[in-house]
């Protein structure tokens, strides 16, 4: 893949593009990251069998749901950034999905902790090379005025995913019997099996992805590194951190502040299903079908809309636009945050709304935090910081935000049965933390927003 650059594909002239040829491809873009996140999320609702079985605690859990996935996902993220600047986005896209799904695979071959450890680092190594490639096309394939709604549609796979990791997980579960036999492998527990019919599942992926043509990259830029121009660019790594350092309190601030929304986030995928198995004695399935149908609805509405809000206020005038929508919804997270698994109630209909709210509101940042990046960053720039951004709330959101819920029951409250009182206080501080964060980083996206 290293010899496929993507001066040596055909750019597509703007004339020869449809409307629906550009909304195709954030669709297919939007599917593969769905299906990553289905890949990545279902082992939360296997929580209970895999701890039985491999006789895990939460915290060492959760190093399988976010910590030693993230590390790898952020740190190979940042060198896919480099190579979406320079080389084929749609091949390093093409073989990642293939590797991640292979990978998924391997995890139902486990047969102990480490070995699903390394299987979920190959999924990690896999699915970093999605994003940084799909927010680079989508940023060729979208004039500015329409990148809001773009980014926010492809985000919807993050929480599409998500969903759909509980549902289909929880349908596989209520289907699959306990221990199955298969040609050589032999006998598998019913959670491997699951891993092993997601992954085999997402091949096909990696076909649909064949289908996505490079566009002529900045053709919707005049960057302040030089002209429009079909080639790629080389821009160093010190080159871009210059950058970033001369804007560190926009960037340092917008990567932190939506890092500690990914962290909300983040706890309450990886722990409510098992706050429901054990608080409230559900079966998996049940979780599956009731948890999954509010991250397919509310989640996807919530990105879009914040995508469409985040385009209204760019409308009216508010150069702020991508980071005052977000801030704006995290005002309205931090009640039900604080609130849904607190065990201020037992009633699960008001908790199940509690958690509709939640997710809306998670979700609603999702294409406003990239339009932001792409809006101030110079294009030759575009993936590297991309990745940087990824790298951040990866790592943060993702590594620390399961694990501190662990630890937080595991050392703190010291029983398994208060894993909802650990979700409530990791709600209680980030969430006004991500608002205070954004708020400094406000006024310097906007001299930058004026003079781009």
């Amino acid at each position: 893949m290293s010899e496929v650059t993507a001066s040596a594909e055909a750019a597509i002239p703007e004339d020869e593009e449809s409307a629906v040829y550009r909304w195709y491809v954030v669709a297919v873009l939007t599917l593969c990251y769905a299906l990553s996140f289905i890949d990545r999320q279902v082992l939360s609702l296997l929580v209970e069998p895999i701890k039985r079985d491999l006789i895990l605690t939460d915290t060492e859990f959760s190093l399988l749901q976010g910590f030693t996935f993230a590390i790898f996902y952020t740190f190979i993220g940042l060198f896919m950034g480099k190579l979406a600047d320079t080389k084929s986005r749609r091949w390093i896209i093409v073989v990642g999905v293939t590797a991640w799904s292979l990978m998924t695979a391997c995890c139902g071959l486990a047969k102990n902790f480490f070995h699903l450890i390394l299987a979920r680092v190959g999924v990690a190594v896999g699915e970093a090379t999605l994003s940084p490639s799909a927010y680079s096309l989508i940023g060729d394939y979208f004039a500015p005025a329409k990148i809001g709604r773009a980014m926010s549609t492809y985000t919807v796979g993050v929480y599409l995913g998500s969903g759909l990791a509980f549902l289909v997980g929880g349908a596989l579960i209520a289907a699959i019997p306990e221990v199955s036999s298969l040609p050589i492998v032999g006998e598998v527990k019913a959670w491997q099996l699951v891993f092993i019919i997601i992954g085999l599942a997402g091949l096909p992926f990696a076909l649909l992805a064949l289908t996505i043509k490079e566009p002529r990259r900045g053709r919707y830029v005049e960057t302040k590194l030089g002209q429009q121009d079909d080639q790629p660019q080389v821009v160093s790594i010190t080159r871009t951190l210059q950058f970033f350092v001369q804007n560190k309190r926009f960037y340092a601030n917008h990567f932190f502040g939506f890092s500690m929304l990914t962290t909300v986030g983040y706890g309450f995928h990886s722990w409510v299903p098992a706050y429901f198995m054990r608080v409230h004695d559900w079966q998996a399935s049940d979780v599956g079908v009731v948890y999954g149908t509010i991250n397919v609805l509310a989640a996807p509405l919530g990105v879009l809309s914040g995508g469409w809000f985040g385009d209204f206020l760019s409308r009216r005038g508010h150069l702020d636009a991508f980071i005052r929508g977000p801030l704006i919804g995290a005002a309205f997270l931090w009640i039900p945050a604080c609130l849904a698994t607190s065990g201020v109630t037992n009633d699960t209909t008001l908790i199940f709304a509690l958690l509709t709210v939640l997710h809306f509101f998670a979700s609603f940042h999702g294409g406003m935090a990239v339009a932001a990046l792409h809006t101030v960053t110079p294009l030759q720039m575009r993936g590297q910081a991309t990745a940087a951004y990824l790298f951040v709330i990866n790592l943060v959101g993702l590594g620390m935000g399961p694990l501190v819920v662990a630890l937080i029951t595991d050392y703190i409250f010291e029983s398994e049965q208060s894993v909802g009182a650990s979700l409530s206080v990791v709600g209680l501080v980030a969430v006004p933390l991500a608002m205070l964060l954004l708020t400094l980083s406000m006024r310097h996206y906007r001299s930058m927003v004026a003079a781009t």
